[in-house]
């Protein structure tokens, strides 16, 4: 048994893997991303449309139209008018150098060489005589400064080869100021040796009749001279830099749901554009989008099943069930996923579907949690449309909520109709709202309902059959006795067939007081023991007067015979493809239980080689609450026809006996059945017993009663009720203990 659990838990830890990685792979943006392998040219194998609002840059333009804006650019040329006041101070410099000299009581040839020693530039031994002993220094330093504010106002270059490449189109000047003028000739630009002949040619007016004078300024003032006009490199990169920025991509803008390629036409460069950008903005979120949306997948999976845990875990441990949930999700999302490709609303995805058929086969509640869990996928596989997921979750929980009365299969075109009269006011809602625009919206959403409805009617059987699952409509097609095998059972095993339907009473009224599947237990025991169809008269409830014929049989035969109807019940089942939780109650039915009356016979017989074993039916023991209602049902309704006219408190009696001694003989250990259950159930059965046969009158009662409670009824009446022989009053303690 250990070994068979940890093989169903290991089963159900693959299946909600597998059915994880499917959804995972289900709600990937891999499966919408066209193949980055298509080129101009190249057939479209699909429609391809825009998943969301698109922006395709057209990179060659832009670039071209991005290159034309910097060639626009003039280069930038700095005009440095701050140098005369710098040349000015050097010029000043060098004749307080001289002063400092002529102070000097040195010899002449001393003076000239301290004079070349102080000053920062090179000059002649002419040029440094003439200013030792130019008797009005002041005067000259005056006409070279004059000479340098005359000349270094002209823009004045040192790179001429650099300057005829560039202005070509024209350049711009910017002054020390920060003002900047177009230059569009090379007009009033010199280079040094230019502005040193024109240095000459000034230098001429001044000091006509004094030629070393003119000499020294022309050679203090040339040395001085340097270029104020050149090529800012930086400050061009920069005005191209932001040419280039100035441009806007050119842009073409394809709406979400745009169709981008048509499929089996060749695809335009415009189109190629389209999808390389599609490839690459989904390419680059790809891999979050998908951790995203696994980690929610992951956060539903874990709510449903912690749901299941707590509330049924009788679909937690079947793994057909299981399958039968993974399946149905499944569905819903491809064809969520495949309205994605088509120009179809998505007010159009059945989520209703999957929420009628959970309901029908495994619950509501179920029903609804799934429903949630699917409307947010919903919501993420549409591009996080909200009205789409809310109109699935609205349909979702009515298509739920009207399992509750549907109890015929022509029932599913009055669910359709109320689906899809709630998604049309919730679409109407987003009319008027603003939220949604198109009116067709409504039809779509009506649409959705019976689609909804008409798709889990047919697939419904597919589930039955396919899965061999068992649903309340299926249950209320086998409660009709009209079925086959419900006929031939009154016919040709009367007594069995009466007694299933009282147990079936019992049976259902039980199940309801202590919240199991009251249907279920209804139409179990009318199927419980259709196994004694083969050898019906040799039951006593279908003999007809007294009968010796099968009373010559030794006991183990008649035990055999006995035994074999739950095998003959279970292949009876199957050949008529009875649901498989009726055929695990036909087959747990009686559990392990002694056939007490042949075994006794038997050991009066022959009290050497008797063997239990061979007298007890082989099980397994009732697994589900029903299951083992139906075991207790069928002992109390068989044990009651031996009572003639009972009061209440004489069936109470025999009921709490005969639950007893299930409970003692370890046939109720594997149902789910607390101690509290079977004092309700005692409750029940005393009541509807009670009702069935009416009036209190003696009866001849069993070994083991009179034996306990006396030999009369009188007798009965005078002793204490008593109290229950299966735990103290209102123990919670399952019988599994």
């Amino acid at each position: 048994m250990k070994m068979k659990n940890r093989r169903n838990l290991s089963t159900r830890w693959l299946l909600a893997s597998g059915l994880f990685l499917i959804l995972v792979l289900i709600s990937s943006p891999i499966l919408t991303i066209p193949s980055p392998k298509l080129k101009v040219g190249d057939i479209a194998p699909r429609d391809v449309k825009a998943p969301q609002e698109l922006s395709v840059i057209h990179k060659g333009i832009t670039l071209k139209r991005q290159e034309e804006a910097v060639n626009k650019v003039r280069p930038v040329y700095d005009f440095n008018t701050r140098l005369i006041k710098e040349l000015k101070d050097k010029a000043s410099l060098i004749f307080e150098g001289v002063k400092k000299v002529r102070g000097e009581e040195l010899s002449q040839e001393e003076k000239l060489a301290l004079l070349n020693e102080e000053l920062n530039i090179k000059l002649s031994k002419k040029t440094r005589i003439t200013l030792l002993i130019y008797s009005k220094p002041d005067r000259l330093e005056d006409q070279i400064k004059a000479l340098l504010q005359a000349l270094m106002q002209k823009k004045i270059i040192d790179d001429p080869e650099l300057l005829a490449t560039k202005i070509k189109e024209g350049i711009e000047v910017r002054t020390s100021d920060g003002k900047e003028s177009p230059l569009l000739k090379r007009e009033g630009i010199y280079t040094l040796s230019e502005a040193q002949r024109l240095l000459e040619a000034r230098c001429q007016g001044f000091f006509p009749d004094n030629r070393f004078l003119r000499n020294a300024s022309y050679e203090i003032a040339g040395k001085l001279i340097i270029s104020n006009f050149r090529y800012d490199d930086k400050a061009t990169r920069e005005k191209q830099r932001k040419a280039r920025e100035s441009v806007p991509p050119v842009i073409s803008l394809f709406k979400k749901g745009q169709i981008i390629a048509e499929g089996g036409k060749p695809i335009t460069e415009n189109q190629f554009l389209a999808l390389e950008t599609l490839w690459q903005t989904t390419t680059k979120r790809v891999f979050p989008i998908i951790m995203g949306r696994a980690l929610i997948i992951l956060i539903l999976m874990m709510g449903i099943g912690f749901y299941l845990h707590r509330y049924q875990t009788w679909v937690l441990k079947d793994n057909t069930l299981l399958s039968v949930l993974g399946l149905i999700v499944i569905l819903v999302l491809l064809l969520t996923k495949g309205l994605t490709f088509t120009d179809l609303s998505g007010y159009l995805i059945p989520v209703a579907f999957a929420t009628i058929l959970i309901a029908v086969i495994l619950g509501g509640r179920l029903a609804i949690m799934t429903g949630i869990a699917l409307a947010i996928m919903v919501g993420l596989l549409t591009g996080n449309r909200l009205p789409f997921a809310i109109v699935a979750l609205a349909g979702g929980a009515t298509g739920a909520y009207t399992v509750r009365w549907m109890k015929h299969r022509t029932d599913f075109l009055k669910a359709g109709a109320l689906i899809a009269l709630t998604n049309c006011l919730f679409i109407l809602a987003f009319l008027l709202l603003g939220i949604e625009l198109e009116i067709k919206s409504l039809w779509w959403g009506l649409g959705n309902g019976f689609a909804s409805s008409l798709l889990a009617f047919a697939l419904l059987p597919v589930f039955e059959y396919g899965f061999r699952v068992t649903t309340d409509i299926r249950l209320l097609e086998l409660s009709s006795l009209n079925q086959p095998i419900l006929k031939r059972l009154a016919i040709q095993a009367p007594g069995t067939y009466h007694h299933s339907i009282i147990v079936g009473n019992l049976a259902e009224s039980a199940a309801e007081a202590v919240g199991a599947n009251s249907l279920l237990a209804r139409v179990g025991s009318y199927y419980h023991d259709i196994g004694k169809i083969k050898n019906s008269d040799y039951f006593i409830e279908n003999r007809i007067g007294p009968s010796t014929e099968y009373g010559k049989l030794v006991p183990r035969l008649s035990s055999q015979i006995i035994v074999s109807h739950v095998k003959e019940g279970v292949e009876i089942a199957r050949e008529h493809r009875l649901t498989p939780r009726i055929i695990n109650i036909i087959a747990q039915h009686h559990g392990t239980s002694l056939i007490a009356r042949l075994y006794r016979k038997a050991l009066k017989l022959k009290k050497e080689g008797v063997e239990e074993e061979d007298y007890r039916y082989p099980g397994p023991g009732p697994r589900s609450k029903v299951a083992a209602i139906i075991m207790l049902a069928d002992s109390v309704e068989a044990a009651s026809r031996t009572l003639i006219k009972p009061s209440s408190e004489e069936i109470e009696i025999l009921v709490r006996e005969i639950i007893n001694e299930k409970f003692t003989d370890s046939q109720l250990d594997e149902s789910p059945l607390t101690l509290s259950d079977l004092k309700k159930i005692v409750e029940v059965f005393t009541r509807t017993l009670s009702g069935i046969t009416h009036g209190r009158i003696d009866y001849p009662l069993t070994k083991r009663i009179k034996r306990r409670y006396g030999n009369t009824s009188e007798e009965q009446s005078k002793r204490r009720r008593p109290q229950a022989l299966f735990g103290k009053k209102g123990s919670q303690k399952s019988t599994r203990d």
